[in-house]
This record gives structure tokens, C-alpha cells and sequence, in this order.
């Protein structure tokens, strides 16, 4: 008899994944499909949404050859109790005969950074948020994930905002300009150069968006500006706060999330200060949630904790 497949699926704001693989971590499929956003009335489009990734990776191969599936979803932290009713949907969905487990896409970002089964994972993209986590699934401690009204402290948002804090201040005569100033009146594109024109632009589009001038502040930081330099680095206090709620000394943690995953001056920076403040501790960026996803799925088959974390370095390659 062969041994059973695995499913791994990653349904995220922006778009939604699947792969399916083998025992011996060998990638047989993948799919992709659209945005995937579990709360509220749109459930039953992101679950379509799964479905339609998973066929795909599934490929000619009929679902009765699955012998377990993950999936990670946005959304999951506000709607504890949740897991087992969409595990069912997402199981009729499918159409498998497996067992489906339905887990917060924080969960599927540790995953994708270690195998071990207790740690942190710190994610900053949009937003921010720290978890603790416990037997790989089980999240056990919580810090910030808040919003953009009420936290978030050091996300993208974050930065954002404070760029453009910055730049008002410095229209107003109150603070210093620079390169970051003037790369942010550029791309709010106001039809003068006044902070009321600034504000206006602003509050025409949603908060989040302020998350786009991220990029900026990071390429201003890397090239010396002053004002992104200090953005940059209360970000990293911020974040650098938020992971010390929930991790705890030797046991691993996990970067993720657009601000973590790249070399970006944050993500050196929160390096540098989890290894002060954590001495000894292993910190390692998180590869595509999807492939934390498969392991998930797949670990029950391996025989041993080393077919365990052979089956991992092979499909996330950490």
C-alpha cells in the first residue's frame, strides 16, 4: 500500500494556498486561488476559496488519498470554539475521508520556523501580534494583535503612521525633514504642500493603508535618514516588548510576517535585541505558511521525532 498524502492549505487576505505532499516530504501539487477571510459572512466564500486551492494542488490525484489536511486561516484568534465547526465544512469542501485540523495562521507561521513543539511566534506585517504556542497547536499566551485603533505597536501600520506623524511636523515647521518627509509627500501625492493637505489625502482612504509607506521608512532607515532611523527603532523596542510577553528563554522563536521574514531593518534589529534580552535563545524567520501547513498535516506519519524533523527541513527547508 503507498502511503497516505497530506494537505496543507493557507487562506490569507491576499491570497490562499494549498500543496500536498508524501511522507518523504516530496511536493506532489499545489494550488492557489483568491483571498480567504473566515469572519463573518464571508466564511462560506473563503472556504470555496480552500477548496478551489486544494483541487488544484490535488491535481488527477482523487481525494480519498488524503490522509490528513491543515489548514491556517486569518481570523481564527477572534473566534475561539471555531476550529471544529469550518474543520467540518472544510472537510465536506473537500470531500475527503481524512481527519482536517483548522488552525490560526499564526499557528501554521511557527510551524513553518521549527519543529519543536513550544515557542513563540512573533508576526509583524500589516499588524503585530505575539503568541506563545504549546504543542505545536495550542496558543498559550498572547501579546498585542490589538488593531490599529487599539495596538499593533511596530507593525507596518505603525511605521506608517508615525512617518506620517513626522511629516505633518515637519510641514508645520516643527520638526526636521529629509529624505523619508519627502519621499511621503511624494506618494501621498496632496495638491500642495501643506499638512492640512496631507491630513485631507489621509483620511480619505482607510487607516490600514498608512501601512504602505512601511517600505519607506525601512529603504529611508537603510540609507541614514535620521527620522526613519528613529522610527525604526522604537519599532524594534515595540516589537522587541510585545515577543518578551509571551517567549521564554531557550525555547525557539519564530519571525514572521512581511516586516520579519526579509532582511528588513527591523527584522536585524529585533534580532539584535531578542539575542540581548533572550541570550541563548534560537530566533528563525518563518518559510511560507503553507509548508508549516503540510507538516502540520503530515508529521503523524512519520514513525520517529527524526522522520519528524527530517519530513520539516524538506518541506520548509529550516
Amino acid at each position: 500500500m503507498h502511503s497516505p498524502l497530506f494537505l496543507g492549505i493557507d487562506a490569507g487576505g491576499t491570497r490562499t494556498r494549498a500543496l500536498l505532499a508524501d511522507s518523504g516530504g516530496a511536493v506532489l501539487g499545489t494550488g492557489e486561488s483568491g483571498p480567504a477571510n473566515m469572519v463573518g459572512v464571508e466564511s462560506d466564500t473563503a472556504l470555496r476559496r480552500m477548496a478551489d486551492a486544494a483541487a488544484a494542488a490535488l491535481g488527477p490525484v482523487g481525494p480519498e488519498a488524503v490522509g490528513a489536511v491543515c489548514a491556517g486561516a486569518a481570523g481564527m484568534l477572534s473566534m475561539p470554539g471555531a476550529a471544529e465547526h469550518f474543520g467540518g465544512e472544510l472537510r465536506a469542501a473537500l470531500g475527503v475521508g481524512a481527519p482536517v485540523s483548522f488552525v490560526s495562521d499564526a499557528v501554521t507561521a511557527f510551524a513553518a520556523g521549527t519543529d519543536e513543539a513550544d515557542g513563540a511566534v512573533v508576526v509583524a506585517g500589516t499588524g503585530a501580534v505575539a503568541l506563545a504556542v504549546r504543542g505545536h497547536t495550542e496558543i498559550a499566551g498572547r501579546s498585542d494583535g490589538y488593531g490599529w485603533l487599539l495596538g499593533d505597536e511596530g507593525s507596518g501600520f505603525w511605521l506608517g503612521r508615525e512617518a506620517v506623524a513626522a511629516t505633518l511636523r515637519h510641514l508645520d515647521g516643527n520638526g526636521p525633514g529629509g529624505w523619508m518627509a519627502q519621499a511621503v509627500i511624494a506618494a501621498i501625492g496632496a495638491p500642495n504642500r501643506t499638512s492640512a493637505a496631507v491630513i485631507g489625502r489621509c483620511m480619505a482612504e482607510s487607516p490600514v493603508r498608512l501601512a504602505r509607506f512601511a517600505p519607506v521608512v525601512c529603504e529611508a532607515a537603510e540609507g541614514g535618514d535620521a527620522l526613519a532611523r528613529d522610527i525604526v527603532d522604537r519599532a524594534v523596542g515595540h516589537l522587541a516588548a510585545t515577543a518578551g510577553a509571551v517567549a521564554e528563554r531557550g525555547r525557539p522563536i519564530v519571525l514572521a510576517g512581511s516586516l520579519l521574514i526579509e532582511a528588513t531593518p527591523v527584522a536585524l534589529g529585533l534580532r539584535e535585541r531578542l539575542a540581548e534580552d533572550l541570550p541563548g535563545t534560537p530566533v528563525a524567520p518563518a518559510a511560507e505558511p503553507v509548508c508549516g501547513a503540510a507538516w502540520l498535516a503530515g508529521r503523524g506519519f512519520a514513525r520517529d521525532a527524526a522522520a519528524r524533523r527530517e519530513l520539516h527541513r524538506r518541506l520548509t527547508g529550516a
